[in-house]
């Protein structure tokens, strides 16, 4: 099997020296100078885009302050100081923007405005990840000793692409700026990279995660736009596709993303935006979109949505996440491996027009991708059944219903104690939910990680076996998994004791727990929307869509325990109103219990 970095290689070294120098040339997006190109955008795109950049100019610039950043280190508090930054980025691209489509001096101004105080912060990375730092017991950043981390990745690649497209701009009313952002690209990203090879990002130790085609995204578009020397230019982009190469070799077959659909924008995708440009600056000449499983991880949006916005969710993963992702990317990508049905699903989401949120690269990529401005949104639908036997996800739809069941294990990025678990939709709204991704604080990677209430198994759609909840570990696994596909998944939980089918069929989802004689079960529910009536053996939820969902169990078990659980973290809340329930049956006076859930209005 060829990889990556053997299809690159494969290319000679002067194929790929040329291909680097010329990068800015070749990758289609014109400077501020080309009135033109620029004039010939998307009106409405246009429109939105200046609609942002205005109401952002009546506004003063975030401020970056040392008290919000120590805070990771007095009290947890990572939002503090991250979405002020954040901040700071996304305005900067929007002013990019701004003055790229109208070619006004006041909005390169802006933008410089922007772009210089980027390059004044102490550092570009997180509090959460400044382990630098966190080694010396200080809560500064030292400039001289920068940290690579998502937060410096994301700033990089915001000064690059602004180069790009303001480049003669730049030069004309404050020269001496692109200097400056070549000598902090120099500094804080392209030499401690090059240096170092104990970034975990990098996937050495064989864990890799949505940060390695995420920082080496940025890293490759930052080094083909920032970096004047041609060899280290090239030694740069050699290692980046080294490193892309080996995330790409731990993907799944299946094509599945244990880190959940979210991620899956800043996973997967990231790797196909880098991909892009490779491809792009060698005029086809790389053509990485036969590499598996590229194709199979083009196709998991489709396989994870669930309608309205709703998608299946695992681990930290919102499950109605932001309506605002590059979906031009996943466009592209499906033109690349030829696949229609990738295609037809990324325009359906057409009508959200690109925004700087999710990137300057991808932004301006978006402009001037015709063939997406072009599509027209058809006819698509979901597939009937989907089963990733690698990443053990089952999901099935039939008759406005969906379930989605999770096996795998718990050591998994972004994990929760989750195996075993199921979502159940109705009318694509989920009733039976995983709650997702909670608010980041100090303790969200940290080794008091299961002390919140959203990642423990008691917080999900598992049972609860002899008093005890799943436990942490890549040995607290799914085993003895039979699917039939399309139709239902089996497996035995962590504990080992429980055997659970869930299924779809005959316009219902069945769940059947089987355990031995002799062991306490206490089965959990957790649900979204309202609950209407509750009698033995009944439970009828109002869904957030409006629909009604009916779940039945076993009568003799009684009405079970129905807790209110309120819902004060934001992104929680954000997905699921301000209360979530959780209802309780004790099982354990039987040895088989099944749960029905119907759309009964």
């Amino acid at each position: 099997m060829t990889s990556l970095m053997q299809r690159w290689r494969s290319l000679s070294d002067e194929v790929r020296r040329t291909a680097v120098g010329a990068a800015a040339a070749r990758l289609g997006v014109p400077d501020i100078s080309e009135r033109a190109a620029w004039e010939a955008l998307d009106h409405e795109a246009v429109a939105a885009l200046l609609g942002e950049a205005e109401k952002d100019r009546a506004q003063p610039w975030p401020h970056t302050l040392l008290s919000d950043y120590a805070r990771y280190w007095r009290d947890g508090v990572r939002v503090a100081y991250e979405e002020p930054v954040g901040e700071l980025r996304r305005r900067t691209a929007a002013a990019v923007a701004a003055a790229a489509v109208t070619g006004e001096e006041s909005w390169v101004d802006h933008a410089a405005d922007g772009l210089q105080l980027l390059c004044e912060q102490t550092t570009w990375c997180w509090a959460a990840h400044e382990s630098f730092a966190s080694a010396r017991n200080e809560v500064v950043a030292d400039p001289d000793d920068p940290y690579v981390d998502l937060g410096a990745a994301e700033t990089v690649e915001v000064l690059a692409w602004a180069d790009l497209v303001l480049g003669p701009a730049l030069d004309d009313r404050v020269p001496g700026l692109r200097r400056r952002l070549r000598r902090e690209a120099r500094v804080r990203v392209f030499v401690p990279f090059l240096q170092r090879r104990d970034w975990h990002w990098l996937g050495l130790d064989g864990r890799l995660h949505n940060w390695n085609p995420w920082i080496h995204g940025h890293i490759l578009s930052a080094a083909l736009l920032l970096e004047p020397d041609a060899d280290r230019q090239l030694g740069l982009v050699d290692l980046v596709v080294e490193d892309l190469s080996r995330y790409l070799d731990a993907m799944p077959s299946d094509g599945g993303c244990d880190e959940g659909y979210a991620y899956w924008w800043n996973g997967p995708a990231r790797l196909a935006t880098a991909l892009e440009l490779l491809d792009r600056i060698t005029a086809g000449a790389f053509d990485p979109w036969g590499v598996p499983p590229l194709a199979e991880l083009a196709r998991y949006p489709g396989r994870m949505a669930l309608g309205d916005g709703w998608f299946v969710n695992v681990g930290d993963g919102p499950a109605r996440p932001s309506t605002q992702q590059p979906w031009h990317v996943l466009h592209r990508w499906g033109r690349r491996i030829g696949d229609d049905d990738v295609t037809a699903f990324a325009a359906t989401h057409g009508s959200e027009l690109p925004t700087p949120q999710p990137g300057l690269g991808r932004l301006v990529l978006a402009l001037f991708d015709r063939d997406w401005w072009a599509a027209k949104p058809g006819a698509t639908g979901l597939p009937r059944s989907t089963w990733l036997p690698e990443t053990q996800l089952f999901v099935a739809r039939d008759a406005g219903l969906a379930l989605a069941v999770k096996g795998g294990h718990n050591d998994e990025n972004h994990n929760h104690n989750d195996v075993g678990s199921f979502i159940a939709a109705v009318d694509s709204s989920p009733v039976l939910i995983d709650l997702g991704q909670p608010t980041y604080t100090a303790i969200s990677f940290s080794p008091r990680r299961y002390e919140q209430w959203v990642v423990r198994s008691a917080w999900h759609n598992v049972p609860l076996v002899d008093g005890q909840e799943q436990s942490p570990g890549a040995d607290s696994k799914a085993t003895h998994i039979d699917v039939q596909e399309g139709v239902s998944l089996a497996l035995t939980l962590p504990d080992g004791a429980v055997r659970r089918k869930a299924s779809l069929d005959a316009g219902a989802v069945r769940v059947a727990d089987t355990w031995p004689a002799g062991h306490e079960i206490v089965e959990h529910f957790v649900i979204a929307g309202t609950p209407q009536r509750q009698r033995p053996g009944e439970l009828v939820i109002r869904a957030l869509s409006g629909a009604v969902a009916t779940l039945t169990w076993n009568a003799e078990l009684g009405a079970g325990t129905l807790e209110r659980r309120p819902v004060d973290d934001d992104l929680l809340s954000a997905v699921w109103g301000p209360e979530v329930h959780r209802l309780t049956i004790d099982a354990s006076a039987l040895t088989t219990f099944e749960l029905t859930v119907r759309n009964t209005g």
